[in-house]
């Protein structure tokens, strides 16, 4: 694992079943989860193994039982969830970890050329030879007129947008509604006291607080196995506060006012 290693936004869609949401219990759930972690970290305990996304984060969505429905808003310092476990009904991931968007502020903008065919549509007067001809039109008394295509290689200089604009325009624009929440309880500095967050843990379908034993104990994280011998909620809690760290250091990057 890389020292230097900045942290990624994860916009990740989720849908779970019988989740207990406080005193709301066996639920649908069902929104999105917006989370700064490092990487998709791996942890094991015993023979269970699951994915991890440690950091600062948010989730907002909705929680369904019969015809009662809940609005569900809760501030996050990780995600857990057990990759191999479907949905219902559909062959994806309660964690849809399939299609997420990940954004990197940090990113530079980048240039690339690329060399394409260039297809103008032409029209022109008399009788021409043409390699793609279209049609030909003679209107009586007139000359008449053909259109064709011209082709020709040329040269494009695409010119991608920097992470920070990416960022700006994913999480301030459609996803504002749940990043403007995440920036206010950053700003207000709630994150560096991991009790006021939640553990999204869905292999125990509910939001844990970070001391509950059995969501958090004795974990290790896989990818640090050999440099850190921390477990559990020790582990986790300096992964939180390392990429806690990381984003206030580089704040103008990360959090944005809208």
């Amino acid at each position: 694992m890389s020292s230097d290693q900045t942290p990624l936004y994860w916009l990740i869609e989720i849908e779970s079943y019988d989740f207990q949401v406080g005193a709301f219990k066996d639920a649908d759930l069902k929104g999105k989860a917006l989370i700064l972690s490092n990487q998709l970290w791996s942890i094991i305990r015993g023979t269970r193994v699951y994915s991890v996304l440690i950091g600062p984060g948010i989730f907002k969505g909705v929680a369904k039982k019969g015809k009662i429905q809940i609005d569900v808003l809760e501030y996050l310092s990780a995600l857990m969830f057990d990759p191999t476990m479907l949905r219902f009904d559909e062959p994806l991931p309660q964690v849809d970890i399939v299609n997420p968007e990940v954004i990197d502020p940090l990113g530079a903008r980048k240039q690339e050329e690329i060399v394409t065919i260039i297809r103008n549509l032409v029209m022109e007067k008399g009788n021409i030879l043409a390699a793609d001809r279209l049609a030909t039109v003679q209107m009586k008394a007139n000359v008449p007129q053909t259109a064709h295509y011209e082709e020709i290689f040329g040269r494009i200089n695409v010119s991608h947008v920097s992470g920070l604009q990416r960022a700006k325009f994913i999480l301030a624009g459609t996803n504002g509604p749940m990043y403007k929440p995440f920036v206010e309880y950053f700003n207000d500095r709630k994150f560096w006291r991991k009790e006021r967050t939640k553990i999204m843990a869905t292999p125990f379908y509910k939001f844990s607080s970070f001391v509950d034993i059995d969501v958090m104990s004795d974990w290790m994280i896989v990818e640090k196995a050999g440099i850190d011998s921390k477990t559990g909620m020790e582990a986790i809690g300096d992964e939180f506060e390392r990429t806690l760290s990381i984003v206030e250091k580089e704040s103008e990057s990360f959090i944005y006012e809208l």
